[in-house]
């Protein structure tokens, strides 16, 4: 019988302000071999500028220097999966009705390369 690898759990964030306020955060954990997308929240007034973007390349940035396998998150189906789509995230998984009507969804991207 083969054991499970040591597991251990580190919690980051990458946050961007306008100088006075936090305007964007991103939080996730690193478990094993991957970088689990927890959080990303971008201030309405902010929205459609990129940030939400730039934030999710940061963390592929770090999740490609520590030369992980990739990275994973969940979003509902009224959230933001055509924003994950677009950059690349594959959907590999759906609970349907979840709740009734709507789903929730896990996306995932591997094949990291540092800077793109």
């Amino acid at each position: 019988m083969t054991s499970a690898p040591p597991f251990g759990k580190e919690r980051l964030a990458w946050i961007a302000d306008n100088g006075q306020d936090a305007i964007g955060i991103l939080t996730a954990d690193l478990l094993w071999d991957w970088l689990y997308i927890d959080e990303l929240w971008v201030d309405e007034n902010y929205r459609g500028q990129g940030l939400g973007k730039s934030l999710m390349k940061q963390a592929e940035n770090y999740a490609a220097s520590q030369q992980l396998v990739g990275l994973w998150l969940w979003t509902q189906s009224w959230q933001a999966a055509d924003f994950y789509a677009k950059l690349g995230y594959q959907e590999f998984t759906r609970f349907e009705d979840f709740p009734r009507g709507h789903s929730r969804i896990g996306f995932r991207k591997q094949n990291l390369t540092s800077g793109k």
